[in-house]
């Protein structure tokens, strides 16, 4: 099963769009596979237009006892937040946070795989009625062979 997000294995460019704002904000991101292949390690920087610091790390990995994806996030020095993650479309996955993680609502990220190889990352926050709304739009673009660290 979790070969099945080699879709998002890779160095990327991100570019975020602020749902609220519209401010774009750019950033780097990477995923590859570690320990053994058993977990997909996500590293992210960005630049951010509040935060002094916006970068993330995560962990994720298939738990074939809960039949979903398990993860953990480090966001900005807070966390970890667990998050699981489920196929909602042939395309995308998507992952949700526990309730309790994120001061009463939840929040979810879908990731679909586009035809072209590249990825669209669309964050949402649920509000008091249980509607989800986007907060953040983003679009991964594959870094070429000189912007790869």
């Amino acid at each position: 099963e979790l070969a099945k997000l080699d879709f998002l294995v890779g160095e990327w460019k991100t570019e975020s769009r602020i749902v609220r704002t519209g401010e774009i904000a750019p950033g780097d991101l990477s995923y590859r596979k570690v320990l053994g292949g058993t977990w997909i390690l996500c590293v992210f920087e960005g630049k951010h237009h509040t935060r002094k610091v916006w970068e993330a790390y995560e962990m994720t990995t298939w738990d074939p006892d809960a039949g979903c994806y398990v993860g953990y996030a480090f966001f900005d020095g807070g966390g970890p937040v667990r998050f699981t993650g489920v196929w909602t479309a042939d395309d995308t996955v998507t992952f949700t946070t526990a309730e309790e993680q994120t001061g009463g609502g939840k929040t979810r990220i879908n990731y679909t795989c586009l035809p072209d190889g590249t990825v669209f990352q669309l964050n949402e926050a649920r509000d008091a009625d249980g509607d989800w709304h986007a907060t953040l739009e983003t679009k991964y673009s594959p870094k070429t062979r000189d912007q790869v660290k």
